[in-house]
């Protein structure tokens, strides 16, 4: 058992397991473990890394599930340090992605705390969004991270909720399209809209997120309009803006909306009470990086009531995603 200063400084070493994780992604080891176990010397010889410096960091990460000492200096993956393998980009994409800009970006949480604003405009010069239309490469790496955040969630939304009564679906800030491909593989009877920004509209008709049958691509910004649809479904975007624009984008469903639609917002609630969850260290990332932040069902409630709609229910899905059902008032 750690003592109270033991345990603070674990804490405060969080920074290291993390960069840690990065360096052993950028050298290739969970490959090159693949097969078994192997010496560091092996490794530091196949990665041109030295060897007594990358001991230090497997010997880091091996208390953190990532790997085992078996021997030693000698190292085997475990099924957690698996995941890291290049045959399995997610879990990969996503530790390259948030120890990148966004890693710099949460040194200046302190900005964030006192202001109120993203540290990412402070230190980047410019918000997250607008950053990374001029940095494709880290576009790239940023969509190829959010798609493996969404691998199940998609087709958890699209089995949770009942389209039968609706002929066209809106996927508002769609991206690639997997979302939307989901729920038309399973509604037949539906057409779809895929609206995003242009970069996101071009991914989706190259078919990046999967088939879009009966889809209209329709490029523009949500903070301006929406298309017309009886449903709109909205995954993972509320989530990254501020309340006021959160309410700009909801307010512009509504007014696309036909009668008797529905407005769905699927996002991951904060829970209440003391217990860890993931999505609370997720809502501290988005305050430094995009000025967003993961809100509780309350919290929904009222952005929907301010918006002009009514929270009818919450769906909870197979997984660690829900959906917000609203109507017009």
């Amino acid at each position: 058992m750690l003592n109270p200063s033991q345990q603070i400084m674990r804490l405060g070493f969080g920074f290291a397991v993390s960069q840690a994780l990065r360096v052993i992604i950028e050298l290739g080891i969970p490959d090159f473990l693949a097969a078994g176990e192997r010496s560091v010397d092996e490794l530091a010889a196949a990665t041109q890394s030295d060897a007594d410096s990358l001991y230090r960091v497997m010997r880091l990460l091996a208390p953190e599930g990532i790997f085992r000492e078996v021997l030693p200096r000698h190292f085997e993956l475990t099924e957690v340090g698996a995941a890291l393998r290049s045959d399995r980009p997610g879990p990969r994409d996503f530790v390259r992605m948030i120890n990148s800009e966004a890693y710099l970006a949460f040194e200046q949480l302190l900005h964030s705390v006192r202001t109120g604003k993203p540290a990412f405009d402070k230190v980047f010069g410019s918000p997250r969004f607008d950053w990374l239309s001029e940095h494709p490469m880290q576009a790239a790496l940023f969509q190829r991270a959010m798609i493996a955040l969404s691998q199940g969630s998609n087709e958890a939304v699209a089995e949770a909720y009942d389209f039968k009564p609706f002929t066209r679906v809106v996927d508002v800030g769609g991206g690639h399209g997997q979302l939307l491909s989901a729920i038309l593989a399973s509604n037949p009877h539906l057409s779809g809209v895929l609206f995003d920004l242009p970069s996101g509209v071009a991914a989706a008709r190259e078919g990046a997120g999967g088939d879009l049958p009966r889809t209209d691509f329709v490029a523009g910004d949500f903070f301006e309009s929406v298309p017309t649809g009886d449903v709109y479904v909205i995954k993972k975007v509320v989530h990254d803006w501020d309340d006021g624009r959160a309410v700009r984008i909801l307010q512009n469903c509504r007014e696309a909306m036909l009668p008797n639609g529905k407005v769905l917002v699927a996002e991951t609630l904060v829970p209440p009470g003391d217990e860890p969850n993931p999505i609370k260290g997720v809502d501290v990332v988005m305050l430094a990086v995009t000025g967003g932040l993961e809100r509780t069902q309350v919290q929904y409630a009222n952005l929907f009531e301010a918006a002009g709609l009514r929270l009818e229910r919450v769906i909870q899905t197979r997984g660690p995603i829900s959906i917000l059902e609203a109507s017009a008032v």
